[in-house]
C-alpha cells in the first residue's frame, strides 16, 4: 500500500503532466490518507460544502463563458498572489474548473473512508440555505408574480421549473464534459423544480383542504344537512361521484347519500321558517309546508291569546282612516265590502269606550286571514286588490295588539319573521309542485327573488335577500339535480349486473358492495369529517406553507440533482 508521501509526489507528477483524471483521483487518495483512520466529513463541514457549492459552481461556469485569454491572465495573476502573498489559495494547472473537480474528488472519498453513503442530506441543506439559493428563491417567484397567471398552479410550476433550473446552473460539475454535464444538470433541476409547487400545493391541501374553509359547506352543517364526501369537495370530485350513480349498487348508495343531503336541505329550509318560534317539523315536502304554516299561525293566536283586551288608540285610528281612503280607489262593489267589512268585524265589536276583549281579538284576526286568503285566490283583479286591503286592515290590528302587550308583540315579531321565510319555502314547494314539493336550490333561488320586494331586486343582487345564504349554499355545494334514491327497477338491474359480474369475476360485485359501503352512513361521516373539519391553527399553516413554497423550489431542483448522481453511482 503507498504512503502519504509516495501518493503525494504521484499527485504532482500527474498534475505537472497535465493528466487532470489521474491528478484528480490521487487528490482524493490525498486527502483519505490525511485524515484520520474511517474520519469522515462532520455535519457542519458537509452543511459548509453546501453552502460553498453555488459559489464554485458559479466561479466554474464564469470561466467557461469568459474569453480563455482572460481567464489564463486572471489564473496566472491568482497564482503569482499565491506565491507572493499567501492570501490566496493556488490553482492548478486546469484552473478553477481542474480545483473544482479535484475538491469533489476528495470530498467524496473522504466520505466513503468514513463509511457515509447515500444522499448528503446535510449538503443538501447546506446547498438549501446558501445565499445564492435563497436569493433565486425570492428573485425568481418575485419576478414571476408580474406575470399572467402566476397565481395559478400552471403559474406556480413555470415559476419552480425556472428556479430548480437556475438553481443546478450553479451546481458544480465535477465529471465529464462541462457543457454536456450543465445541460444535464439544468434540465434536472426544470424538472425537480417544477415538481415542487405541486407537492407543496397537496401539503397544503392535506392541512387544511379547501373543504375546511367552505363557508357554505360550514354553513350547511350548521343547518344539519350533510352532503356526500364529493359534495364536500366539490369541483372534479362532485362531478364524477355524480357520474357514479350510474353504477348498480354503489351507484344507487351514492344517488341514496346525495338524495338524503337535499332532503335535509329542504328541512333546512322548511325550519328556518319555524326556528323563530321554537318549533320543529318533521318531514319534507308539501306536508311539511303546511305543518310550518300552521304552527306559525298558532303562533300568532297564541301571541294575540296572552292579550286580555286591547284599547284602540290614535296611530290605530290615523292608519285606519288612511286605508279607508286608500280603499276609495277600489271598484265600487269591492269598496262597498271593505268598508261593511271594517264597520261589521272591526267596529261592530268594538265596545263604545275602544276597547277589544282578548277572545274578540283573536276570532277577528281569524276571519279577517280567512276572507284575505279566500279574495286573493281569486282570479278577478278587483278581488285582489280587496284582497290586499284586508291583510293590511289585519296589519293595523296586530300592531295594536303588539302595542298593547310587549310579550305579545315579541311572539308576533317571531311569527312574522317565521312567515317571511315560509314565504320563500312555499314559493320553492309550488316551483316543485311536480316532485310533492320536494325543491332543489335553484328552486328556493327562484323563491327568494320572486319575494325580494327591494328596489330592483337589489337584496338579491348583493346576496343579502332574505333565505339566500342557504340557497346560495345549497346551490354551490348540492347542485340542482334531484337524485334518483332507488327505484325497484334500478335495484333489478343492479342486482341483474352484480350477477353476472360475479360469472365473469367474483371480485366485480365485491367490489360494487364495496363501493356501496363507503357511502353508508358512518363512513360518509368520517370522510365528511376527514376533508371538513380542521382546527383553526390549520389555515394559517397552510397559508403560511403557501408563501414559504417558492423558497423550497431551488431545493427540489437541488434533490433532483443529487438523486440522479446517486443513481448514476
Amino acid at each position: 500500500m503507498a504512503t502519504l508521501q509516495e501518493v503525494e509526489a504521484a499527485f504532482l507528477r500527474a498534475h505537472q503532466a497535465g493528466d487532470t483524471a489521474a491528478a484528480t483521483a490521487l487528490a482524493g487518495e490525498v486527502r483519505r490518507l490525511r485524515a484520520p483512520a474511517g474520519a469522515a466529513p462532520t455535519v457542519m463541514e458537509r452543511i459548509g460544502q453546501g453552502l460553498r457549492d453555488p459559489f464554485d459552481g458559479g466561479a466554474q461556469q464564469l470561466t467557461k463563458m469568459l474569453p480563455p485569454g482572460l481567464v489564463e491572465g486572471g489564473n496566472k495573476l491568482n497564482n503569482w498572489l499565491a506565491d507572493k502573498t499567501g492570501l490566496v489559495g493556488r490553482l492548478p494547472e486546469g484552473g478553477v474548473d481542474q480545483q473544482v473537480r479535484e475538491s469533489e474528488a476528495a470530498y467524496q472519498q473522504q466520505r466513503k473512508a468514513g463509511g457515509q453513503e447515500g444522499m448528503d442530506w446535510a449538503r443538501l441543506a447546506g446547498n438549501a440555505l446558501s445565499p445564492a439559493n435563497l436569493a433565486i428563491g425570492a428573485a425568481v417567484p418575485a419576478g414571476a408574480a408580474l406575470l399572467p397567471g402566476a397565481a395559478t398552479m400552471t403559474g406556480k410550476v413555470a415559476a419552480g421549473m425556472l428556479s430548480g433550473a437556475a438553481a443546478n446552473s450553479l451546481a458544480p460539475v465535477s465529471s465529464g464534459d462541462f457543457q454536456s454535464e450543465k445541460l444535464k444538470q439544468i434540465g434536472i433541476g426544470a424538472l425537480a423544480g417544477g415538481v415542487v409547487p405541486a407537492i407543496t400545493g397537496g401539503v397544503s391541501r392535506i392541512i387544511s383542504p379547501k373543504a375546511s374553509t367552505n363557508p357554505d359547506l360550514a354553513l350547511l352543517k350548521s343547518e344539519g344537512v350533510k352532503p356526500t364526501v364529493g359534495q364536500a369537495l366539490g369541483g372534479r370530485w362532485n362531478a364524477l361521484e355524480e357520474k357514479l350513480t350510474s353504477l348498480p349498487i354503489a351507484g344507487d348508495a351514492i344517488a341514496s347519500a346525495r338524495s338524503s343531503a337535499q332532503k335535509q336541505f329542504n328541512s333546512a329550509a322548511i325550519n328556518r321558517a319555524t326556528a323563530p318560534i321554537g318549533a320543529k317539523v318533521e318531514g319534507i315536502g308539501q306536508k311539511a309546508v303546511a305543518e310550518a304554516g300552521d304552527a306559525l299561525s298558532q303562533a300568532y293566536d297564541d301571541a294575540i291569546g296572552q292579550v286580555k283586551f286591547i284599547r284602540f288608540d290614535q296611530q290605530f285610528a290615523q292608519d285606519a282612516a288612511q286605508l279607508k281612503n286608500m280603499a276609495q280607489s277600489l271598484t265600487p262593489p269591492m269598496r262597498s265590502k271593505f268598508n261593511a267589512l271594517f264597520d261589521n268585524v272591526v267596529g261592530g265589536r268594538t265596545s263604545t269606550s275602544g276597547t277589544m276583549l282578548g277572545e274578540t281579538v283573536k276570532r277577528v284576526d281569524s276571519e279577517l286571514g280567512t276572507m284575505a286568503g279566500r279574495f286573493g285566490k281569486s282570479s278577478v283583479a278587483s278581488e285582489q286588490e280587496l284582497a290586499d286591503a284586508v291583510k293590511q286592515l289585519q296589519a293595523l290590528l296586530r300592531g295594536q295588539v303588539a302595542r298593547s302587550s310587549p310579550s305579545a308583540s315579541e311572539a308576533m315579531k317571531a311569527a312574522d319573521k317565521g312567515w317571511a321565510n315560509l314565504v320563500r319555502v312555499e314559493g320553492a314547494a309550488k316551483a316543485a309542485k311536480n316532485s310533492d314539493g320536494v325543491f332543489t336550490p335553484a328552486q328556493l333561488n327562484m323563491a327568494i327573488q320572486a319575494a325580494d320586494n327591494s328596489v330592483r331586486k337589489r337584496a338579491v343582487s348583493r346576496g343579502a335577500a332574505l333565505m339566500q345564504d342557504l340557497g346560495n349554499a345549497g346551490q354551490n355545494v348540492l347542485g340542482n339535480k334531484v337524485p334518483n334514491s332507488g327505484t325497484a327497477e334500478r335495484l333489478m338491474y343492479g342486482g341483474g349486473a352484480a350477477a353476472g359480474g360475479y360469472l365473469i369475476n367474483p371480485l366485480i360485485p365485491a367490489g360494487l358492495l364495496g363501493g356501496a359501503a363507503v357511502y353508508s352512513g358512518p363512513a360518509q361521516s368520517l370522510l365528511r369529517g376527514a376533508v371538513s373539519s380542521r382546527p383553526e391553527s390549520a389555515k394559517a399553516i397552510a397559508e403560511a406553507l403557501q408563501k414559504a413554497a417558492p423558497m423550497f423550489d431551488p431545493s427540489g431542483g437541488l434533490l433532483g440533482l443529487q438523486l440522479a448522481q446517486q443513481k448514476q453511482n
